[in-house]
């Protein structure tokens, strides 16, 4: 799943305290940060209730979690 997260302020300082967290549960999930440190890009296979639990373990309460459309294109049958 890929996630876009908005978060108040976070910022880059959250990035290793969030994917330590998310290693947990999947560990080929990625996460990185915009530019102004107000957004996050998660991939990671795991729920958005899952995602907001994880943010808040990790000190940063979203502000807003969205569940992006697949990319998949099925050409591998997956």
């Amino acid at each position: 799943m890929e996630f876009e997260v908005r978060l108040a302020g976070a910022g880059t300082a959250a990035l290793p305290a969030i994917q330590a967290l998310l290693w947990q549960k999947d560990p080929a999930a990625l996460v990185d940060c915009d530019a102004g440190g107000s957004r996050l890009r998660v991939k990671a296979w795991i729920s958005a209730a899952q995602l907001t639990e994880i943010l808040v373990q990790a000190g940063f309460p979203p502000s807003e979690v969205s569940q992006l459309p697949s990319v998949c294109c099925g050409d591998c049958s997956g």
